[in-house]
């Protein structure tokens, strides 16, 4: 019987938990994936290499549900011939799609970054996302949240597609 009231007690009290993706509401956190890439060059050379991405966030709700902001990248690609670490800086927005006052949520997310490599400082990239995915909110500030991502690179020696699976952490503060 205590478990039975127990887990009641547990289902009732997430039921109340509020999302906090309304109107004024602020949200800082990020996301990060690996991916471990194989690719073909129109030289008939393959290349492997392996991505690893961070992109911390902060972005303002301005509707319910609609957040736009701003988002830094570090990616570190590992290959044969070394390491090459790059950092950029570009704008977000997301959009929930299902109302305020879920426990779980899911959003759409697009973003532009533009990122320069660390290594000589001239050489630069774009990249262009869509992401999609789902969040599960803790209680009501904090969430995590599992997507699916394309991200489409455009740099000096040629353009890049890549789909891969990502996981991310937000805090949404709710304005007083």
């Amino acid at each position: 019987m205590k478990k039975t009231i127990f887990f009641l007690t547990i289902l009732l009290s997430s039921m109340c938990i509020k999302a906090q993706t309304t109107k004024g509401n602020w949200m800082f956190g990020g996301s990060g994936d690996y991916s471990h890439i194989t690719s073909e060059n129109d030289f008939g050379t393959t290349i492997k290499y392996s991505l690893t991405t961070i992109n911390p966030n902060a972005a303002y709700f301005i509707k319910d549900n609609w957040a736009i902001g701003s988002v830094l990248n570090y990616r570190n690609q590992k290959n044969d011939y070394g390491n090459v670490n790059t950092f950029g800086l570009g704008v977000l927005t997301k959009y929930y799609f299902l109302e305020t006052a879920k426990i779980y949520n899911i959003f759409a997310q697009t973003s532009f970054i533009y990122a320069i490599n660390n290594s000589d400082l001239t050489t630069y990239s774009q990249f262009y996302t869509v992401k999609v995915g789902n969040v599960v909110f803790f209680n009501n500030s904090v969430g995590l949240e599992f997507s699916l991502e394309y991200e489409k690179g455009v740099h000096k020696t040629g353009i890049t597609s890549i789909i891969k699976a990502g996981i991310g952490f937000q805090i949404h503060l709710e304005k007083k």
